[in-house]
């Protein structure tokens, strides 16, 4: 069975290496990111929060994206970058390589 694993680079620094298996999806609490070098991990998406109002209307806050999703494609290894911080004035860039195990 996949993984949601959770990752906040703003409470902590982002391992060095991160080691997960195919299908695993990595939730990152960041305002941008992408894939550096390597094949085993594709970025699904930068996304900004919303939810479902009484009326079946999706809301959605003004402002900065704050989740981007990876998800292990196949094994091998990757290296990805986020961006936290402030996106436009103060961006910090985290990298790590993500190995995916079969």
């Amino acid at each position: 069975m996949s993984r949601l694993i959770d990752i906040q680079p703003a409470t902590r620094e982002l391992p060095a290496e991160l080691t997960v298996a195919v299908g695993d999806v990595l939730r990152i609490s960041a305002s941008g990111g992408h894939v550096t070098a390597g094949t085993a991990v594709r970025i699904v998406g930068i996304f900004i929060p919303a939810v479902v109002g009484i009326d079946g209307q999706v809301l959605s806050p003004a402002g900065s994206p704050n989740t981007v999703l990876f998800q292990a494609i196949a094994p091998g290894q990757a290296q990805i970058d986020v961006l936290t911080g402030d996106p436009w004035r103060a961006p910090v860039k985290h990298r790590t390589t993500v190995v995916v195990a079969p």
